[in-house]
């Protein structure tokens, strides 16, 4: 069976191109990757699968829609594009279940689930310990966000989402008079028969007939899905709903997309990681591009690379975007940026930053101290950063090496990288020592950190023992292997 795929975002070409090499047939295609992959544009065929960049966070692909082709997508993209790190949810979206209420706090009614305390919307009468049938109408996939259940169980289809009730609405994107003329008639009859629709999407240019098709094979699922929730045991799933599947792009990912893309449309070297730049204004990346197809790529990547070195030095402050597996970044700085140059290891960085707190440092328990100094060494192209602690006096209290995807340094300032898990901590006069073994550990499973990742990590973490380990930290000071004169 044909999987079909709607594909949105900053890597819509690159995806697009893979994904049609391997098989998926992609519609509502926009005229320009129509052109460049020379694909028809499929427009009215309703999408399987939407496969799009993150709108919080564009390091991130959102991969939504029927759950055996999203997982045959992500298999896809996963075997084609390095260095990635998958998360999904146990529960899918529209996914429907038996919880258990546990009452109200304040005017909220929880409940219990299969993964943790929800909030529970549109149940009149929250009792605790009433076990109920519930649907996921918010899944909780980043830190900081929650599991939100409504009591209106629903079902999803290609064109519709389907309940009990009397209202009709429509997605955003449906905005023709004629064709919201034509959905509200064709719902009609099914309103007085006590049943509710949201139109979808793919219902805006889709053949009336196949909407027409869908209703009443939505209503005959709800109805099984309901006497099946009457039967269900307390956290029983008894409908999946959609699966949502988030995939994490590290530099190395990026830059293959580049690749990628390159083939079928002049692209600059670094062009999704400017894209995906917050403060980046887009049009640095449309001149790149029209650059790169009058000149050699080598010879561009390394104008760009100069233009970022020039970047980071004279950037006000310089912070680090340190990406944890499944929990919050956290940004370390602000710091200055000493020294860069390119070398082999492409652009490589020094930063001073002053410690301002008292605390402990993690890993080294070692005494932090305000007035204490940290220099943080980062190097493009490999998988770990160095950062080495000094007291007041300038005695080092301790070296920390970070394994972590290769660093992203961006012209705003920020160098970002997916922490590994794995770290090696040195305090003077000590051995190294391996720590946070097991965080890695439970990062690379089904479904986390992709295979290629161990095999990257190994390597390098071989080489930055022996760097650290093998000498003193003094004999470690060079920023990059046979690098050029130092700029700034």
């Amino acid at each position: 069976m044909v999987i079909r795929a709607r594909v949105r975002g900053i890597y819509s070409t690159a995806l697009s191109k893979i994904l049609s090499e391997n098989g998926i047939e992609l519609v509502d295609v926009s005229d320009v990757i129509a052109e460049r992959l020379g694909i028809p544009q499929r427009r009215g065929y309703p999408a399987d699968v939407t496969v799009k960049s993150d709108e919080g966070d564009p390091s991130e692909i959102l991969v939504l829609g029927f759950p055996r082709e999203v997982e045959e997508i992500v298999e896809i993209i996963r075997n084609e594009v390095p260095a990635t790190m998958l998360y999904t949810s146990r529960l899918g979206l529209y996914s429907a279940l038996k919880v258990r209420v546990l009452g109200r706090r304040g005017r909220e009614c929880l409940a219990e689930t299969p993964i943790g305390t929800a909030a529970l919307v549109d149940l009149p009468d929250c009792r605790e310990g009433d076990e109920v049938p519930a649907t996921v109408i918010k899944l909780a996939l980043k830190p900081g966000e929650r599991l939100v259940l409504s009591a209106r169980v629903r079902v999803v289809g290609k064109y519709a989402l389907l309940g009990r009730g009397s209202r009709v609405s429509f997605s955003s994107f449906i905005r023709n008079k004629e064709r919201i003329a034509e959905l509200l008639a064709l719902f009609s009859e099914y309103l007085n028969k006590g049943y509710s629709v949201k139109w979808r999407s793919n219902a805006d240019e889709a053949p009336i007939e196949s909407i027409k098709e869908e209703i009443p094979q939505l209503i005959e699922l709800l109805e099984d899905v309901m006497k099946r929730l009457e039967r269900a045991q307390p956290f029983e799933v008894v409908y999946e709903g959609e699966k949502i599947a988030l995939i994490r792009l590290t530099g190395v990912s990026r830059r293959y997309l580049d690749e990628v893309r390159r083939e079928v449309a002049p692209t600059t070297p670094y062009h999704h990681m400017l894209r995906a730049e917050a403060n980046s204004s887009s049009g640095i990346v449309e001149l790149l591009d029209i650059i790169a197809s009058h000149t050699r790529p080598e010879d561009l990547e390394q104008w760009v690379r100069e233009w970022l070195v020039d970047r980071v030095l004279n950037s006000k402050e310089v912070r680090l975007e340190h990406v944890r597996i499944g929990q919050r970044p956290v940004v370390l700085g602000p710091g200055k940026a000493e020294e860069a140059a390119i070398g082999n290891d492409g652009i490589a960085v020094i930063i001073k930053r002053k410690i301002r707190s008292q605390g402990t440092y993690d890993g080294l328990g070692v005494l932090r101290e305000p007035g204490d100094t940290v220099i943080t060494r980062v190097w493009e192209k490999r998988w770990y950063v160095i950062h080495e602690y000094y007291g007041r006096d300038g005695a080092l209290k301790g070296v920390y090496v970070n394994m972590n995807s290769p660093p992203e340094i961006m012209p705003s300032g920020t160098i970002s990288y997916l922490d590994l898990g794995v770290d090696i901590v040195k305090r003077p006069g000590g051995p190294c020592e391996i720590i946070d073994v097991e965080e890695f550990r439970e990062a690379y499973g089904p479904g986390g950190l992709s295979p290629d990742v161990v095999t990257w990590l190994a390597e390098w973490l071989y080489r930055a023992i022996d760097e650290v380990c093998s000498g003193s930290v003094d004999e470690n000071k060079k920023i990059a292997d046979n690098a050029g004169p130092t700029t700034g």
